[in-house]
Parts: structure tokens; C-alpha cells; sequence
């Protein structure tokens, strides 16, 4: 309940000055002035070029300025703290992706804001994380990865994720623990590395975005056994969900990037942006450079609803799993 509480406060913050942003929408006083796009990374990384790819036509279709301003640091809390302490006026945004919200305020003892702190916008690009084995790899499917876990015992083998605390880590959690939690988790730094691992046969299994599967395997190098995402992606249409496999909820996340606002950003606000996002991300133009660079854009649906379920999803998961793992980050 107190989660569902929580989205419902996501989406309806700002309800209180409707009828005033109405007013100045409606005379056609928002936008007038450049709006800040704010990356909680680097520039040149994932978050940074969803982005800047959507830069260009939401500032066309706003008639203002989009800056793109990153503010790394603090594995993103320098950005989306400054974001939550901005003015609620449509003016300040942050391009965020899966897991800021839901696990940095709870592994971070000072991450500087809540979930609640915003109201999500849209989304602008998504990508499933993919369940990889080895090549030789004696497993077919998921459902023979996990028994092979369960007679294992505790420890017996190991998965690799991408990083402790990150998505790769708490997601494949959620798939452990239908193994009774019995692989054991080796943590390397980044996804790159953990690709070499599961080449080299270090791991069992590992769970690996799009960008950083995608090449090992169109040559074969690794073999996919699943995607983590509700029905299965135009990216990877041959490849079965783990839905499909038997292997019941909470592992259904996508790697998403997408906009957020302050809370308390007035809801026309928040609608006329999201609507701006919605149609840009639905442009045969659009859809067809994010799938080059290894993302889908959501062409239906992509409204701040559908985010806030997106999000509602994640707090009900990934919170209790960071805590369940016992991470703590200062």
C-alpha cells in the first residue's frame, strides 16, 4: 500500500497549482525560456546519448533551448539531488534510468532524495537485460539453470553482475532467488569485464544490457537464455522471457532511460511534456536511430501513468532486494 501510495503521490504532484499552470498554458507562457536536461553521468555514456538524442527534437517541438547539463558524481546523486531542489516550473529535468530512484536512496546513506522527490515525464529508450551463459554452457533455458543452482547447494555456482548494488546485481538476485539464492554473486566492474568472465567460464550466468551483449551474441561467443522484461523485445524476438520460462514476477526490468521532473511540477506541465516526449519517441525517424545505437523507443502507451507503473514495479523489488543483500554505500 505504501508503494502504491508512493506512485500515486508521483504522478499527482502538482495538482494543487492545476488551475494556475492551466492559466499560463493555456496563453502559451510555457515554455519561454530554455529548459535544463540534467545527465547524472558523464558525457559519451548511455544516459548522456538518450539525451542528447532527444535533445534536438524536443527543443524543435518546445520552441526553446534544451541544455544538457551533466552533473556527474556520487554514482548520480550529485545530479538528481540538485534536480529534486529545483523550482517546480517545467524548467529543470533530469534523464534518469532504471534503478536511480528505487535503489540509490536506499544503498546510499546521504543519496540527497527520495522516489518522491519527482514525477516521472516518459520514457525515451529502452533495452532488456538479457540472461547469458558461456558458450559451451550445458544449460538450454532458464528453467535447467536454476535446477542445476538448486542441486548445486549454496555456493556450489556462480552468477557475475555488472557492479554491487547496480541493477545487474539486484535483478539477477531476483532470478537467484528462484534458486533457493543458491549461486553465489561475483561482482566486477562494469559489463565489459563481465563478459570476458563468462567467456573465460568464470561464472555460470550474468545479466548484461543490450549494449554490451549484442555483438557476443551475433557471433556466438555467448549464448542468450532469456530477457528480463514483461513480453519479449523487437531487438530480441527469438529470445524467451523469463515470464515464458515458469519463472514468476519481479524479474521484468528493462534498462530504460526517461525523463523526470521535480515533484511538484504543475501536472499541464507535466502532460504537455510528456506528450512532446511521447511523440517524438513514436517517429519511424526517431525509433529507427535508437535501434541502431541497440535500444527500442515505446511507441504506445508512453505516458507519465505508464512510467509511474514502470517505477511502482521497481519499489516494489529493488529496494527490499538492495536491503535483503545488505548494501550499504556511504
Amino acid at each position: 500500500m505504501r508503494t502504491i501510495n508512493l506512485i500515486v503521490r508521483l504522478v499527482m504532484a502538482g495538482t494543487v497549482s492545476l488551475g494556475l499552470a492551466s492559466a499560463a498554458l493555456a496563453q502559451g507562457s510555457y515554455p519561454n525560456k530554455p529548459i535544463r536536461l540534467v545527465v547524472p553521468y558523464p558525457a559519451g555514456g548511455a544516459t548522456d546519448v538518450a539525451a542528447r538524442i532527444l535533445q534536438p527534437r524536443l527543443q524543435e517541438a518546445l520552441g526553446q533551448p534544451i541544455i544538457v547539463e551533466n552533473r556527474p558524481g556520487a554514482g548520480g546523486n550529485i545530479a538528481m539531488s540538485n534536480v529534486a531542489q529545483s523550482a517546480p516550473d517545467g524548467y529543470s529535468l533530469a534523464m534518469t534510468l532504471t534503478g536511480m530512484l528505487s535503489i540509490n536512496p536506499v544503498i546510499y546513506k546521504r543519496a540527497g532524495f527520495e522516489a518522491s522527490d519527482f514525477v516521472p515525464v516518459a520514457r525515451v529508450s529502452l533495452a532488456p537485460l538479457i540472461l547469458v551463459v558461456p558458450e559451451k554452457s550445458p544449460y538450454k533455458n532458464v528453467k535447467e539453470l536454476l535446477e542445476a543452482g538448486k542441486r548445486a547447494g549454496k555456493g556450489g555456482l556462480a552468477y557475475g553482475s555488472a557492479g554491487a548494488g547496480g541493477l545487474s546485481h539486484l535483478a539477477s538476485e531476483s532470478v537467484n532467488s528462484h534458486a533457493n539464492g543458491n549461486f553465489i554473486h561475483v561482482p566486477y566492474k562494469g559489463g565489459a569485464p563481465l563478459v570476458q568472465a563468462l567467456m573465460a567460464n568464470e561464472v555460470a550466468w550474468g545479466l548484461l544490457g543490450t549494449g554490451d551483449v549484442r555483438s557476443f551474441l551475433q557471433s556466438g561467443k555467448l549464448k542468450a537464455l532469456g530477457q528480463l522484461r514483461q513480453g519479449r523485445s523487437e531487438l530480441w524476438p527469438e529470445i524467451p522471457t523469463l515470464t515464458e520460462q515458469g519463472v514468476p514476477g519481479g524479474v521484468d526490468f528493462d534498462v530504460w532511460f526517461g525523463v523526470v521532473a521535480p515533484a511538484k511540477t504543475p501536472a499541464p506541465i507535466v502532460k504537455l511534456l510528456g506528450e512532446k516526449i511521447a511523440k517524438i519517441t513514436a517517429e519511424p525517424a526517431f525509433r529507427q536511430r535508437l535501434l541502431d545505437l541497440g535500444g527500442v523507443a515505446p511507441a504506445t502507451g508512453n505516458t507519465p501513468e505508464a512510467f509511474a507503473n514502470v517505477l511502482q514495479r521497481e519499489l516494489a523489488v529493488l529496494p527490499k532486494a538492495a536491503k535483503e543483500a545488505g548494501l550499504q554505500l556511504d
